[in-house]
């Protein structure tokens, strides 16, 4: 649940290129339309989403829990909005329903004031788990950030981290997913999951699984591939379940793909396709993040 202000105005611009070019191609008809979804100023599709629109998502796809992902964007916002802010309005948003369960996010970048911030939000919200979000520039396994992890390893936080693209001006070269495997020995106790597994650096995801048990993937962002290669994904999908099938959580990245393919499509992409067992399909789709986050 992102309001605008939090987001870097740079990167929201690259991700509406695509729009931007289809206004080119189809002409001044659809201005009205594209000036719209263009304007920095004004929500469009993907943000400024409020907590009744999750709620009906939720209701209409009989889910039982959603973990809800904030991202401390603060340094590279342009600072319209603080994280402390941001995550006050976030929580106060999920107390309205049971079912939400928040995660908090604080930026390695901000050093001591992030250790300092981590105490204050854990003290506070007594969350579950952390996002991290390499991509606004620092390696996980920068031995500069080794107090870091120590503290979130302290408070027993459930660890995701974003893996694979992202947009100018955060940069993917920081979201490989080797890059979480001397956090993820250092602290064997701690439970790292890596997002969209490991988008496109893919290919180092089963090594690290393979080396670090502690290690965890979910399957959020996909729907790129919906709905014209479904094969793609299950064939995906399969793999990593197949092989670690008590490590690998579903994911919806909601709601940046619900006009494209709404979550309840993916839902039942997964569960009606042939592959694998019941009890597989059923431990990715709920039983294996209950068992990360001990409900």
């Amino acid at each position: 649940m992102w309001p605008r202000a939090i987001l870097p105005d740079e990167a929201v611009r690259n991700y509406m290129e695509p729009v931007r070019k289809a206004r080119e191609l189809m002409g001044p008809e659809l201005d009205w339309f594209m000036d719209f979804f263009l304007d920095d100023d004004s929500p469009f599709m993907d943000f400024d989403l409020n907590v009744s629109e999750m709620i009906n998502t939720m209701n209409h796809n009989k889910i039982d829990k959603a973990i809800v992902l904030g991202i401390d964007f603060e340094l590279v916002n342009e600072k319209r909005m603080t994280n402390e802010d941001y995550f006050d309005q976030l929580f106060k948003d999920c107390e309205t329903d049971d079912r939400l369960v928040p995660f908090i996010s604080v930026d390695p970048n901000r050093g001591e004031a992030g250790l300092k911030m981590i105490e204050r939000m854990v003290k506070k919200f007594d969350p579950m788990g952390i996002k991290m979000y390499p991509a606004t520039g620092f390696y996980p396994d920068d031995e500069k950030l080794d107090r870091y992890w120590d503290l979130v390893d302290d408070f027993g936080l459930v660890v995701v981290t974003h893996a694979g693209m992202a947009l100018s001006p955060l940069d993917e070269r920081y979201c490989h997913p080797v890059n979480m495997k001397r956090v993820a020995e250092k602290h064997p106790d701690s439970k790292y999951i890596i997002a969209h597994l490991g988008g496109k650096f893919s290919n180092e995801l089963p090594g690290v699984m393979r080396e670090h048990e502690n290690i965890y993937a979910d399957c959020s962002a996909m729907q790129g591939w919906l709905p014209s290669e479904p094969d793609t994904v299950i064939r995906t999908i399969s793999k990593f379940a197949e092989e670690f099938p008590k490590r690998i959580v579903y994911g919806s990245d909601f709601p940046l793909y619900e006009m494209k393919y709404p979550s309840m499509l993916f839902i039942r992409l997964i569960m009606e396709r042939e592959w694998g067992s019941q009890r597989i399909k059923e431990d990715l789709m709920g039983n294996n993040m209950a068992r990360i986050l001990g409900i």
